[in-house]
């Protein structure tokens, strides 16, 4: 068999292989050129887009694994990333469609180590964008760290019931410090958590306490808490009885919470948890 031979044997097995094993990897290439050369997908797809958000000084890269493990398990497809600049301005890359395999949009901030209510306005510039640019009319949200506190703060501040923005189906909040970042050695703090909810209550906390009414009823919430089982009680940077304290603030009836332990369940490592993976992926699926 000659070299030419050999070349086309070997890229009909790349094809085979690809097909028989069928992943959203390569799928934003596909609508990339199909949008350049104007055709339109006549296939609709009933899975919504899932938002992400970074944390405390996170980028771009914060979900960057993530999406790339969904792609590859055909759980969603790379789609949007969007940078919100310190003035409101959006600069957008990626490719969209309605017929993509559950979207996956990143919402990175300009300035990762601004205070909440900024990211929360700023997220909701992006929100909007969503909306009234590509349509998007629901989405599921995914947040890591501080960006659980953005999300919640635009929940509460912004209605996204109005016209402006998609409506969130669910919430998941991966190592969120709900009721501040205060973490000893020993595991016990004044922040720690009774059968009536902390001890001592932080001012987010206590903000987001008194707009609770603001949260709808009906938001599935999912709440990943981490777990270094090293004697802290905490994640590294966050305490468990801080992340756990979101059970005071969501509907409990909508209200689910899952514990990793071990080394696996450091604050920076939850997102690239595989096991994080799952449930989240199992979250979204029971609630479409």
């Amino acid at each position: 068999m000659g070299k030419k031979a050999w070349i086309w044997t070997g890229a009909i097995v790349v094809v085979l292989l690809f097909i028989g094993f069928r992943t959203t990897l390569l799928d934003p290439l596909g609508f990339r050129v199909k949008h350049t050369l104007h055709i339109t997908t006549a296939a609709k797809s009933e899975d919504e887009p899932i938002v992400f958000i970074h944390g405390y000084d996170g980028s771009n890269w914060t979900f960057f694994t993530t999406t790339v493990r969904y792609s590859a398990t055909d759980f969603g497809t790379r789609s949007l990333k969007l940078l919100v600049r310190e003035n409101g301005d959006i600069d957008v890359s990626g490719v969209y469609d309605k017929a993509m395999k559950r979207p996956m949009i990143r919402v990175n901030f300009e300035n990762p180590r601004s205070i909440i209510p900024n990211n929360a306005t700023w997220f909701s510039k992006a929100m909007e964008l969503l909306k009234k640019d590509y349509g998007i009319e629901d989405v599921d949200v995914v947040a890591h760290s501080y960006g659980g506190l953005t999300f919640v703060n635009f929940l509460q501040k912004y209605n996204y019931k109005a016209n402006y923005y998609p409506e969130v189906n669910t919430f998941t909040a991966i190592g969120t410090p709900f009721n501040g970042s205060v973490v000893s050695s020993d595991g016990k703090t004044p922040y720690d958590l009774t059968a009536m909810g902390p001890k001592k209550e932080s001012q987010y906390f206590k903000e987001m306490m008194a707009r609770k009414d603001k949260i709808p009823d009906n938001l599935e919430m999912l709440n990943i808490v981490g777990d270094l089982d090293d004697g802290s009680r905490s994640d590294g940077p966050v305490a468990v009885d801080s992340a756990k304290s979101a059970a005071f603030i969501f509907n409990p009836a909508n209200y689910q919470q899952v514990l990793f332990t071990g080394r696996f369940a450091q604050h920076s490592w939850l997102h690239a948890n595989i096991g994080v993976d799952r449930e989240i992926k199992s979250f979204i699926e029971a609630n479409r």
